[in-house]
């Protein structure tokens, strides 16, 4: 019998003053309880040590973490963007590219979606509350324990998402200030929050490529609905 589980390799977040790479609670969990093996990539920017990793694994989590450098969409670095990792700039958009390139399944999560994003040439909001000034916008850095949905998303019919949560709307958390602008060409949108921030973006004819801006690492645990994210990446792989 073969119990081999698909590897899903996992961006680190990365402490550049004690050079530390780590990963918060939930991802690994999550891919784990979903029936695959998630494993935290090393910190790497060698082009030919990352092309190994997308070629040994799986499937690809790109965890939250910090802002992505506009520079990667043709923008200078307005004084509301915040921290960048120029480390996780580097190896996410290489693994993703290539990730989408060979059909290998990828899964972002808050900066995931981001950077999925913009890896294939879209842009994002440096920040949603400087810059969107024609619609009243809800909160969507939440003042509540982390697992707690906090606001819903609207699920477009015949995507990848309502086929894993089951439903048309659903609450989600929110921990962001950025989000995509611009949709990359070969994304679609396949969900929205009430003030019609971009929620999830799928890639076209791939197996599996979602990206969604909340963090069902955080809440899966309390609500398993969430857990189906996680599986649906892991089924992808096998």
């Amino acid at each position: 019998m073969n119990n081999k589980r698909p590897l899903i390799g996992i961006t680190p977040w990365y402490d550049y003053s004690n050079q530390q790479t780590f990963i918060k609670k939930g991802y690994c969990e999550g891919v784990n309880e979903a029936g695959g093996l998630g494993i935290l990539l090393p910190m790497c920017t060698q082009q030919e040590l990352i092309e190994n990793m997308v070629e040994h694994c799986d499937g690809f989590l790109i965890s939250g973490g910090p802002d992505v450098d506009p520079k990667y969409f043709n923008e200078i670095n307005l004084p509301f963007n915040g921290d960048i990792s120029p480390y996780r700039d580097v190896m996410e958009i290489y693994i993703i590219k290539r990730a989408i390139q060979l059909n290998k399944p990828v899964f972002g999560i808050c900066r995931g979606i981001q950077i999925m994003n913009v890896a294939m040439g879209g842009s994002l909001y440096q920040d949603i509350h400087s810059q969107i000034q024609d619609t009243s916008l809800i909160k969507h850095s939440q003042a509540a324990p982390s697992w707690y949905p906090t606001h819903n998303i609207s699920i477009k019919e015949g995507s990848i998402l309502k086929k894993l949560l089951k439903s048309d709307t659903i609450g989600v958390n929110s921990f962001h200030h950025q989000a995509v602008k611009n949709i990359a060409p070969g994304f679609e949108i396949s969900s929205v929050s009430e003030d019609g921030i971009i929620e999830s973006i799928e890639y076209k004819n791939r197996r599996f490529a979602l990206g969604v801006q909340w963090h069902p690492e955080l809440m899966w645990e309390s609500d398993k609905i969430f857990l189906s994210l996680f599986e649906g990446l892991v089924q992808s792989c096998k």
